[in-house]
C-alpha cells in the first residue's frame, strides 16, 4: 500500500487509480524478472520525473521491467531511469549533439512531450541497429556513463519481448486479483484463511462478552490481592472462580446462539 500511494502521488494520479497501478505492477512483476518491492524502489526515484513529464504508469512499468530483465533493478533502475529521462528532456551540449545526429527528440512539434512508449520506440529504431561501439558511444553521450547500461537494455530488447511485456501491462486489468487468488490457492492460503476466520470469531466474542469476562477476572484479582495468607488465598480464589463462572454462565445461551449464527446453523 505504501508503494502504491507513494507512486500515485509522485506521478500525479488520484487515489481512485490505485487498483489500476496494482494491476500494472502485478502484470509487470509476473512478466519480467522483478517483483513489487523492487519496482517500488525503482518508482521511488523515477516516478517524480516520469510524472512531471506526463508519462503513464504503464510505460514506466515497461521500462522498469525491461531493465529488470537485464539485471538492473530496484534503486539502480530508478536512478538510471531518472538520469536518462532528465538528460532526454534537458540535454547537455554533448547529449544534444548526439540526439541531433541520430534524429532523436522526445517532444512533438507543438512542444508537448511524446509518450514514453513512443520515445522508447524511437530510441530502439535510431540506436538499435548501430554497430556496438557506435551504439555504446551514443548511449554514453545521451544518457551518461552511469545510466547507459540500463537504457541499452531497453534499446536492445528483442521486438518480441518488448511487445510481450507491453501487451501484458496494457492488458493488466484484474491482474492483481488473479495473482492474489493464485497465491492463496494452496494449503498455506487455506491455513491463512482459517486463521483469519478464527481471529474474526475471537474478536466478535471479545467485543460482546468483554464486560462479563473483565468482571470475572477482576473479581478473582480482588480476592487474591486481598488475601492475608496462602490458605486464605486458595479459599478466596475458589470462591472468586465460582463467582466468575456464575457471571459468565449467564451469558452462555447468548454465546451459543452467536456461535450458531457465525457458522451458519
Amino acid at each position: 500500500s505504501d508503494i502504491v500511494t507513494d507512486t500515485l502521488t509522485a506521478m500525479g494520479y488520484a487515489a481512485g487509480d490505485s487498483a489500476r497501478l496494482a494491476d500494472v505492477m502485478a502484470a509487470a512483476s509476473s512478466n519480467a524478472n522483478t517483483n513489487v518491492e523492487l519496482m517500488g524502489y525503482t518508482f521511488k526515484y523515477a516516478a517524480p520525473v516520469a510524472g512531471s513529464l506526463g508519462y503513464s504508469m504503464e510505460d514506466l512499468a515497461i521500462a522498469t521491467g525491461l531493465m529488470a530483465n537485464a539485471g538492473i533493478k530496484g534503486e539502480q533502475a530508478g536512478t538510471t531511469l531518472r538520469a536518462g529521462l532528465t538528460n532526454l528532456v534537458s540535454p547537455a551540449s554533448t547529449a544534444a549533439d548526439a540526439m541531433d545526429k541520430y534524429g532523436i527528440s522526445i517532444k512533438n512539434s507543438d512542444g508537448t512531450v511524446k509518450p514514453l512508449s513512443e520515445t522508447m520506440e524511437i530510441l530502439r529504431q535510431k540506436l538499435g541497429q548501430l554497430p556496438e561501439a557506435e551504439q555504446a558511444a551514443a548511449a554514453a553521450a545521451i544518457f551518461g556513463k552511469e545510466a547507459m547500461s540500463g537504457w541499452l537494455s531497453v534499446i536492445n530488447t528483442s521486438d518480441e519481448d518488448f511487445m510481450k511485456l507491453g501487451t501484458a501491462i496494457y492488458g493488466s486489468e484484474g491482474a492483481a486479483k488473479q495473482m492474489a487468488q493464485t497465491m492463496q490457492d494452496n494449503l498455506k492460503g487455506d491455513i491463512e484463511e482459517l486463521g483469519g476466520a478464527v481471529d474474526t470469531i475471537a474478536i466478535k466474542f471479545q467485543d460482546k462478552f468483554n464486560g462479563a469476562m473483565r468482571e470475572g477476572v477482576q473479581a478473582i484479582h480482588g480476592f487474591v490481592t486481598g488475601s492475608a495468607s496462602m490458605t486464605e488465598t486458595f479459599s478466596r480464589l475458589s470462591g472468586a472462580v465460582g463467582q466468575a463462572f456464575t457471571i459468565i454462565q449467564g451469558y452462555l445461551p447468548q454465546m451459543g446462539q452467536m456461535g450458531k449464527e457465525l457458522i451458519g446453523i
